[in-house]
Parts: structure tokens; sequence; C-alpha cells
């Protein structure tokens, strides 16, 4: 029993290492990634923006996206009430998660933007601090900001995870530490 017990000590210490390492990990990815995001806003501040949508496509529904170190970014989202700022990707793949935030649908110009992301230190585990009211900015790769407040804060089980689509202009969403609910944040647009 002692070496059993030893044993499960030893396998969580384990578990609880690796999962700081790519906590470690993916902040430094993002901090890098929002480095060259700033470097590229300020090199090219001068020069014409020459995005051509698809002609398939609504230029309504086209929401920006950059490459910057070999990743699509559609923006950065900012809450400063819990420090976050980051970068995020303009779409999502569990690879991606451990880089970045990620669009895991929707768009601010269509009002129905879904962003998620890992619940890391250095990612989305302050959005268990945000409260109502609180501002939240997003800032597109052409440097078009949107303003939004917190108007809802709801916990789904992971299972309901067709619930996330709702009438909301913006939603943030992350799991709760042991994985079994998603901590989602509802944001209503603002003039401020």
């Amino acid at each position: 029993m002692t070496i059993l017990g030893l044993a499960m000590v030893l396998a969580s210490m384990g578990m609880h290492l690796t999962r700081e390492r790519q906590d470690v990990l993916a902040g430094e990815n993002t901090q890098i990634l929002l480095q060259q995001m700033e470097l590229n806003k300020t090199v090219s501040a001068a020069l014409p923006d020459l995005t051509v949508p698809n002609e398939n496509t609504s230029v309504s529904a086209v929401m920006p996206e950059k490459e910057y170190l070999g990743y699509s970014m559609i923006g950065t989202l900012r809450i400063s009430s819990v420090g976050i700022e980051l970068p995020i990707m303009s779409s999502w793949s569990y690879e991606l998660l451990d880089v970045a935030p990620c669009r895991y649908s929707g768009s601010v110009l269509t009002e129905n933007m879904i962003l998620m992301g890992h619940n890391y230190t250095s990612h989305f585990m302050p959005l268990h601090d945000v409260k109502i009211g609180d501002l939240v900015e997003f800032e597109d790769v052409n440097g078009v900001v949107y303003r939004y407040k917190v108007s809802k804060l709801e916990s789904l089980h992971r299972s309901n995870i067709d619930k996330l689509e709702d009438d909301f202009p913006l939603t943030l969403f992350t799991c709760t530490l042991g994985g079994i609910n998603r901590v989602v944040i509802r944001c209503e647009n603002t003039d401020n």
C-alpha cells in the first residue's frame, strides 16, 4: 500500500509539473506573438491595407487576418481588470490552443464572435476573476478597436458546448481546473 501510495503521489507531481511547463511555454509563445504583432503594426502603420477578400465572400463578413511567425492571427484581446492582453488565432485546433487563445467561431463584424483559450495562467485562467461590467477590448489586425462590457457570467457543463452560441456580440470561454465545466463570459457592445 505504501508503494502504491508513493507511486500515486509521484504520478500526480509529474502531471502537475507537465501542466506547469505547458503553461510557461504558452505564456512565452503569446508574448512572442504579441511582440511580433506590435512590431508589425508599427512598421506597417504608413502602408495601405491591401487585404482583398475572396470574390465569393461578403465583404461585411470578412474579418481581417495577418500571418505572424507562421500563425494566422485576427487580433488582440484585452481585459485590463484581470491583466489579459493576448493574441488571438484566426481558427482553432488543440495544437493552436497550446500557443495562444483562438477564435472558436463567428466574427466581430457579424457580432457573434466566440473566443476560447486554455485554462493556463498565461491564457484564459484570469477569466475566472472577470466581473459583470468589466471592459473588454478586441483590436483587430488592422488596428480597429471593438469595445464590450461583460454582461453575463455562466458555467456550462462540457457536454453543453452547443449552448455557447447565443445572442451576444462576444463570448469568451475556458475550462474549469478539472475540465468538467466551461467558464463562459458574455459581452455586449459599449459606446465607451
